[in-house]
């Protein structure tokens, strides 16, 4: 790419970082109207859709030569960001925009900011060649993907499905995020996501005085109790599923027995053991990646200090693997409590929460190569390593609409991926300018290989 086109991403996509879009509450449209101006510029009619007041989405798209050949969606990808929780960490003012060190610094730089750049700039850059793709080139900005995506992707689809176009004809999309060095020459992509629910347990007891708690009925020592077995059940009973497992193992080429020992159901929790003592990183992505895990992190309950507790509640995040619904949840919160689930009342986390349910993409398909082949023409010799993600992201409404959706970017491969993991939605959140363009690159490869 040229100094100045690559130029441009980078003012865009500081502008972007100074708009400030921190969700809650949003204002996502003062991006999407920076967007829309910079794509105007280029000559490229957009539309933009106002789903609240300040908020809004945007979409673009160059027409499809032939009717029935499959579209690219750059996709969804948002514009909001997350709170900056403590502003004094920071190296440099979080929205500034900053450029130093080989890296532009701000929050939502890595999450997702830099996509949206250079999704947007590899768009116009494809207008401005008059690419006559044989199927659709699609555009998908969106907002309030922090936040559960309801005015965002979830609203579009709702609301403009038509503008997608997925209506008629098989479609793929490429959003957050991928394309980071897992080991040398293997890049991780995200083919699927593991789903989330948010479950209150509330346990009674009956009150008396402190001093004599013998045989009381404390709600607390429930929710201890409680604690204690969702977190051994998760860990020794729970079903153990090494699909994803085997997907990530295989993309790495690892040896036949470090193969088998991850990916044998029996020998698991013996691998595990061995891990979390060499390398505890590798052994909780495993862990998580076999299964559906509980987390019981806030627990509340109590009056007064010379009182036995008549109410206690704890709050589990909860993640699934894709196709586990909310019975499932349920069932095995139940097994894991035994006889003290006839105790218990389970209840949604009502303030802030949201659930979806896991999905996932082909790990291989005719798509996946022509990503891998995008990125050989920037890293030759280079590997995609599917991965399941454990977070939520805008990718799961579009595969609840049979679009292969999948996180994919190009990312410096001498930066580590614990950087990464520790950048976003951290202090001194940065992207290195390597890594703007080599995914500008890497998504205007894609189009011209998928599309022509």
């Amino acid at each position: 790419m040229s100094d100045s086109v690559l130029d441009e991403t980078f003012s865009l996509l500081t502008e972007l970082i100074q708009n400030k879009c921190v969700n809650p509450p949003g204002d996502e449209m003062k991006s999407i109207k920076s967007i829309e101006k910079f794509l105007k510029k280029k000559g490229v009619n957009c539309k933009t859709f106002e789903s609240a007041p300040n908020r809004g989405n945007l979409v673009a798209k160059i027409e499809g030569l032939e009717k029935n050949h499959p579209g690219l969606i750059f996709g969804p990808s948002h514009v909001d960001v997350v709170p900056v929780t403590k502003l004094e960490d920071w190296d440099v003012d979080p929205f500034a925009g900053v450029i130093k060190d080989g890296y532009i610094w701000g929050r939502g730089t890595l999450d997702m900011l830099f996509i949206v750049a250079t999704q947007v700039q590899a768009f116009a850059k494809l207008h401005k060649e008059n690419f006559e793709p044989k199927g659709d080139l699609v555009l998908f900005i969106v907002a309030d993907e922090e936040c559960g995506g309801m005015y965002g992707a979830k609203w579009m689809i709702d609301n403009h499905f038509e503008e997608l176009g997925f209506k008629n004809k098989k479609m793929y999309a490429v959003t957050e995020s991928g394309g980071i060095t897992i080991a040398p020459g293997k890049l991780i992509f995200i083919n699927g996501e593991k789903g989330i629910f948010l479950k209150r347990l509330k346990f009674k007891g009956t009150p008396g005085h402190g001093s004599m708690p013998y045989a009381s009925n404390n709600a607390i020592l429930k929710a201890s109790k409680a604690a204690t077995l969702l977190s051994d059940y998760c860990d020794k009973k729970i079903p153990v599923n090494t699909q994803y497992l085997s997907d990530l193992v295989k993309g790495m080429d690892m040896n036949f027995l470090t193969r088998f020992m991850i990916t044998k159901k029996k020998l698991l929790p013996f691998t595990l053991k061995i891990l979390k003592k060499r390398k505890p990183e590798m052994a909780k992505l495993l862990h998580a990646l076999s299964r559906m895990t509980i987390s019981p992190n806030i627990v509340k309950g109590g009056t007064k200090t010379n009182i036995i507790a008549t109410d206690a509640q704890l709050v589990l995040d909860i993640r699934t693997l894709p196709g586990q619904d909310e019975k499932y949840v349920i069932s095995h919160i139940k097994k894991a409590l035994g006889n003290l689930a006839e105790e218990v009342e389970i209840v949604e986390v009502e303030e802030g929460g949201f659930k979806s349910i896991g999905s996932a993409s082909p790990a291989n398909s005719d798509f996946v190569i022509m990503m891998e082949k995008a990125i050989q023409k920037e890293i030759p010799n280079a590997k995609l390593v599917p991965l399941v993600a454990m977070g939520a992201t805008d990718g799961r409404f579009l595969r609840e609409q049979n679009v292969d959706t999948y996180g994919y970017s190009l990312c410096d491969p001498d930066v580590p991926m614990n950087e990464y993991i520790e950048l976003i939605h951290g202090i001194n959140e940065r992207i290195s300018i390597k890594t703007i363009e080599l995914s500008l690159r890497v998504y205007y490869n894609l189009a011209k290989e998928f599309l022509t």
